[in-house]
């Protein structure tokens, strides 16, 4: 009966790290969205006061890994972009190698590969997070 339940709670504890990839995936997938256009991302974002669309007053742009978005550096101020996503990715990274480090303590030594696959995705993620950032100078 309790190696019915380390099998349980081992499924349950790898479901929940290869969900947590989920939202870090998305941090990703937002990132290369914002890098295709970083103008138009800059133009569809929340602009500062006394901006006006479709004014020239955008100077600069960059896509940010930290937090992943887009920082857009405006003549009447700066705005950065996705921090809510950054929050979730981050949430999702915690939970992720928390149903890890307790799954790698659950059942035989040859589920230790398959429960260290979500971790390692994460960090793969999060290494193209980093090296996927841009800066363009408009002016």
């Amino acid at each position: 009966m309790a190696t019915g339940r380390a099998s349980t709670a081992w499924w349950v504890l790898l479901l929940l790290a290869i969900l947590s990839v989920f939202p870090v995936a998305t941090a990703a997938i937002a990132q290369a969205d914002a890098v295709a256009d970083p103008v138009a991302t800059c133009w569809a974002s929340e602009l500062p006061d006394g901006v006006e669309p479709h004014d020239d007053t955008l100077r600069r742009v960059e896509v940010t890994a930290f937090p992943v978005g887009v920082r857009c550096d405006w003549e009447a101020g700066d705005t950065q972009s996705g921090w809510p996503l950054t929050v979730v990715a981050l949430v999702g990274t915690a939970v992720c190698i928390g149903a890890t480090a307790f799954a790698l303590r659950q059942g035989p030594a040859a589920r230790r590969l398959v429960t260290a696959i979500p971790a390692a995705a994460i960090g793969v993620i999060w290494i193209v997070i980093a090296s996927n950032t841009l800066f363009v100078i408009i002016d």
